[in-house]
This record gives C-alpha cells, sequence and structure tokens, in this order.
C-alpha cells in the first residue's frame, strides 16, 4: 500500500518533507512497474479499449474492468505526480488549522486543512489539478497552499467529524434553551416554548450539525442514522452491514435543537412532544437522489430519532444486479412470465426483502404491465408504477386497498406484507382470479411459507394452486478487499457446521479471514450480497400440498424438484472467498 497513515502534526510534518521523486511516467506505467496494481497483459487490454473508445481515460476504464479501485487509481496518479496520498483517520487536526477554512468553503470544495508548516497551509483534498478549489483555499486562507491527497470518502468523513464539533461548540453558545436533563422533562411545551425551539432549530450551527450527521451516514454506507438521548448526553449510532456502530457523542442540551431540526424536515409537529411522530425528507447528493424516512420516539431521557437512508443507487436494482445464482434468475424469470400466481419473498427483517421485490417489479415493468402496489411505507417511487401508501387512520390498509385493486384492471399486485389472513385470503383470491401477486412473509426458509399460509386458514388445495414459489434470502457481509487473508479450512471450522453441510466439504479447502484495516473502518467488511434459496412449486410439489403431506415430505420433493438450502447458496460464497466461516455460522 502506497497510502500513508498520518497520526498527529509530526507524521504530518516528516511526510511533507521527505523527497518526492518527480514522477512522469505514464499512468498505466506506474500502476504496473511501482504499484502493481495490474499485470502488463492487464494493461494492454485497457489500452486496447481506450483505442476504440479514445474518449474515456484509461482509469476509467480499468475501475469498469473491475482490474482497480477508486483508490488505487487515486494512489496511481499521487505517485506520478509526487504528491503525498494520506489517509485521514487518525489524524487530530488542530483547531487553529479548521478556523482557517470556513464551514461552508471546505465543504463547498471538499477540503481539509491540515495544518501549518513553515507559511504554508497544508490541505487534503481528492484532485490536486483543481486549479480553482486552489485558489479559492488560498485566497480565503490568506496563505500559500500546500496539497496531499486523500480519497473521497475520508474527506467527507473528516469534514461531518471536525467542522461538526464546530457548529456543536457555537449551537452551545448561542442556545438559550434549558438543558433537558431531567428524566421527567416531556411535558408538552407551551407554545412560546414550541416557537423558540423552532427558531433554536433554523439556526445555522445546528442545521449544519445536522447535515453533517446525515452527510456522515451517507458516506459510512449507513441504512440508519440513530440519534438516541441519554441522562447527560446525545450518543449518536449508524447501521452499518446490518450491524450497529457508535460514532461520537453530543452535549445534551443540542437534543431540543436537533430533534426539532428533524421536525422541520420531515413536516412533522414542533410543539408535539408526548407522541411518536414519524414523516418524510428528500435530499439531493450530486446527480442522486436520497430519501430520508424520519422516526421519532418520546422516551424518559428525551425524543430520540431514526433516519432511515433510502438510496435509489443500493434499493432499485435489475434482477441480474442482486448477485444471484444464474440458475435461480432463469428459474425467477420462468415465474415471473406466468400471467398469474403468488410469489413470496421471505425472511427477517432487513434481509433485503423489498429491494428483491422491487427488482422483480422492475422486470415485470419491462412488458408493460399494469402494476399497483400497496406498500406500508413506499420506499422507492418507481416510474410506470401505481403505489399506495398504507394509512390506515383514513381506512388505507392492505386487506381494502387489495379489494380495490381488484376493480382497477392490474396485470401484476404488489402487497408489501401478508400479515393477516384476511390480507392472505385477498392475495389468494387475486391470484386464482389472474393477477400475478407478489408479497412477503416472515419465516425463516421458503418451505415454511407454506405452513404459514396454512396457519392463517389459507386451504392447501388454494395454496397448492396459487403459488408460484418461494425465496428465502438474507444478507452476508462481503471481506474487506484489504485486509482479507486466506488460511486453511480447520477439522474445528467443520465442527461449527451442520453435519449435512459438512458432507459436502473436502481437504485442503482455504477460507478467508479477515482482521480489519483503515479502508473497512476496522470491521474487516466491506458491503453485503444476497445469500438466498428458490422453491418453485411444481406440479408433485403442488399435488403434495393439496394433498396434506407432511412438511418434511414436501421439503424433500422441493429438493428434488432443484431447491437449495440457503445454508448451500452461503457455503457457496465462503468457498470463493466473498466471505467468511462466521458470517456462513450466523446464517445457519
Amino acid at each position: 500500500m502506497y497510502i500513508e497513515t498520518i497520526k498527529n502534526e509530526g507524521d504530518l510534518r516528516a511526510l511533507l518533507e521527505r523527497p518526492l521523486e518527480d514522477h512522469e511516467p505514464p499512468l498505466g506505467e506506474i500502476m504496473v512497474e511501482k504499484a502493481g496494481f495490474i499485470d502488463k497483459a492487464q494493461l494492454d487490454e485497457a489500452l486496447r479499449q481506450q483505442s476504440r473508445n479514445g474518449h474515456l481515460r484509461l482509469g476509467r476504464i480499468l475501475i469498469d474492468m473491475g482490474l482497480i479501485t477508486r483508490e488505487q487509481l487515486q494512489t496511481a496518479l499521487a505517485l506520478r505526480l509526487g504528491i503525498p496520498y494520506v489517509s485521514l483517520e487518525l489524524i487530530e487536526i488542530p483547531s487553529s488549522a479548521l478556523s482557517l477554512v470556513p464551514t461552508e468553503i471546505a465543504f463547498r470544495y471538499k477540503v481539509v486543512p491540515l495544518g501549518e508548516f513553515t507559511g504554508f497551509l497544508v490541505i487534503a483534498l481528492s484532485d490536486p489539478l483543481a486549479e480553482q478549489t486552489l485558489e479559492a483555499i488560498g485566497f480565503h486562507a490568506r496563505q500559500k497552499i500546500k496539497v496531499v491527497m486523500a480519497s473521497p470518502r475520508d474527506i467527507l468523513l473528516a469534514l461531518s467529524k471536525y467542522y461538526s464539533k464546530f457548529d456543536e461548540d457555537q449551537a452551545l453558545q448561542e442556545s438559550h434553551l434549558r438543558s433537558a436533563t431531567s428524566p421527567h422533562n416531556i411535558e408538552e411545551p407551551e407554545r412560546g416554548g414550541a416557537q423558540v425551539v423552532e427558531l433554536e432549530a433554523k439556526r445555522r450551527p445546528i442545521v449544519r450539525l445536522l447535515n453533517a450527521i446525515v452527510t456522515h451516514g451517507l458516506v459510512a454506507g449507513a441504512s440508519d442514522i440513530n440519534i438516541r438521548p441519554e441522562i447527560d448526553r446525545i450518543d449518536v449510532y449508524y447501521r452499518v452491514d446490518g450491524r450497529l456502530q457508535y460514532s461520537r457523542t453530543f452535549a445534551k442540551a443540542l437534543l431540543p435543537g436537533l430533534v426539532s431540526r428533524v421536525k422541520i424536515l420531515g413536516r412533522m409537529d414542533i410543539a408535539e412532544r408526548r407522541l411518536p411522530q414519524e414523516g418524510n425528507a428528500r435530499l439531493e447528493r450530486g446527480d442522486k437522489r436520497v430519501d430520508l424516512r424520519l422516526s421519532i420516539l418520546p422516551t424518559i431521557a428525551g425524543e430520540s430519532v431514526v433516519i432511515r437512508i433510502l438510496d435509489e443507487s443500493v434499493g432499485l436494482r435489475p434482477l441480474s444486479g442482486l448477485g444471484l445464482p444464474t440458475t435461480i434468475t432463469e428459474r425467477l424469470q420462468g415465474a415471473l412470465s406466468r400471467p398469474h400466481g403468488l410469489l413470496l419473498v421471505t425472511g427477517p427483517t432487513g434481509s433485503g426483502k423489498s429491494t428483491t421485490l422491487y427488482a422483480l417489479l422492475n422486470e415485470i415493468r419491462k412488458r408493460k404491465a399494469h402494476i399497483l402496489t400497496i406498500e406500508d411505507p413506499v420506499e422507492y417511487r418507481m416510474d410506470g408504477i401505481e403505489q399506495i401508501q398504507v394509512n390506515e387512520r383514513i381506512g388505507i390498509d392492505f386487506a381494502t386497498t387489495l379489494k380495490r385493486f381488484m376493480r382497477h384492471d392490474p396485470d401484476t399486485i404488489m402487497v408489501g406484507e401478508i400479515r393477516d389472513a384476511a390480507t392472505a385470503a385477498i392475495a389468494i383470491q387475486a391470484a386464482l382470479t389472474g393477477h400475478l401477486v407478489l408479497s412477503t412473509l416472515h419465516t425463516n426458509d421458503a418451505p415454511s411459507a407454506v405452513t404459514r399460509l396454512m396457519d392463517m386458514g389459507v386451504e392447501p388445495y388454494l395454496v397448492g394452486s396459487t403459488l408460484l414459489g418461494v425465496i428465502a434470502q438474507r444478507l452476508i457481509r462481503v471481506c474487506c478487499i484489504e485486509c482479507g487473508t486466506e488460511r486453511d479450512l480447520t477439522s474445528g471450522d467443520l465442527l461449527r457446521l451442520p453435519e449435512a453441510m459438512r458432507s459436502t466439504l473436502s481437504g485442503g479447502l482455504r477460507v478467508k479471514q479477515v482482521k480489519g484495516c483503515s479502508v473497512c473502518r476496522h470491521t474487516g467488511y466491506s458491503g453485503r450480497r444476497l445469500a438466498c434459496e428458490l422453491m418453485i412449486n411444481t406440479p408433485v410439489l403442488a399435488d403434495l400440498i393439496t394433498g396434506r403431506a407432511s412438511p418434511a415430505r414436501w421439503t424433500e420433493q422441493a429438493g428434488e424438484d432443484g431447491w437449495r438450502p440457503l445454508a448451500a447458496h452461503a457455503l457457496d460464497i465462503l468457498l470463493t472467498g466473498e466471505t467468511t466461516l462466521d458470517e456462513v455460522c450466523d446464517l445457519v
């Protein structure tokens, strides 16, 4: 690795004083000979593609080919330009440096001031050739500039970390609110008090502070942001790759302003502090649109906030982008081509069921079908699909809306979840009367979905005649490409696996292990992928279900018809080196 980790001012000074060679060789040559990111054959192939597409840069082509990461491209550029490339994770930036670049300028140009050395201000940025940025920073700082490179992710994380501390201090100084430290202080404020809270929520430090919290979550790839009140503080957590990670603590006096700012964004009642509230907001981040689902819950320590991040680039994928095995994708496409029937997606909360449902809808949408959905909530908006949000206060629930759907000439109906007997009965009726119905259930595996429908009161002959198939799924964490290493699979490892899985393994196998690094924030993992199983309802299986055969018998028949348990797919992922034994054991 050519990324320097700087921990303090001394490390930074030593790095800047180190003589750097002036590299003029082409970028591709540096990647092969100096950095070793690719070999000569891979470079030659990329250059051939560039000759056919002259408008594309070599770095872009190598990334598209999957041969390098964005960070490796930046490292090579830094080597070519003779500029230090640093990791900002461990350094403590002095407030004297931060004060030289105003918050608005730092965020606008995506730069982090690191310190002052011999009349120069040292700044980190991802594009050292951006002359306009360098001129703007030099003008505001009134100093000459020295540049180091860092990844865009590192820069945004550093900005949200350090400048949010500035805003926290300023907000505390400006705040005239009483610190809500009493555990009994949850009474509704008077109208005048609510106006003070609203005014506080619109002050620039509070606005920037909440923006920094949300930005940090977006950059870190979080699915949820938790702002939790404690007796004497506020703790902020981010859920990344399904795991909750502590981030930082704020002063308790900032809670009313932060919560009120969330309420303003979500168009909620600022004066109401006794009841739970929900709302929505939308962010424009570059050319990306990100929706936020906001939830506020009153606790004895104050109002707790959870912000769900709904990123369309993550949640809206084509069927081919789910990472399913080819055989499962082909069998799913066969089920989706049927004009009527029931297709279910099962799994616990947080297993990616909604993403799979939207991918299935995206596949059906290609046929120009009339698609209606009833969801709670509508997580992503899709063109060409009529989506309805559940609102039980005015009578819009799953069962009632499904009845109305039948008169609206749909080809395909998507029900967010089959929660009760009434919804199950109407969904089955819709499937019987010529509609393709998609929905979700909370079961651990595909065969259990049959039992769950029967437990809800659906007759076995109706399940056997309408069910097309069941997908059961989990999300499994993927090893970090930087710190993942291989090791031999031991006899002790085998004892951690079920007997059925052990029998499929042979000696001499190697698996991945992780230790954590700055790239993965010391978790050892970066991202998640789908592990799944698909049970297709064949004629023989349908006869067994209709004839009230035992669950063990129809599960056996499903295996004969091509169903493989989810654990088998997880084992495949382990043996390809994408995940670890610990992750597989968590599933089984």
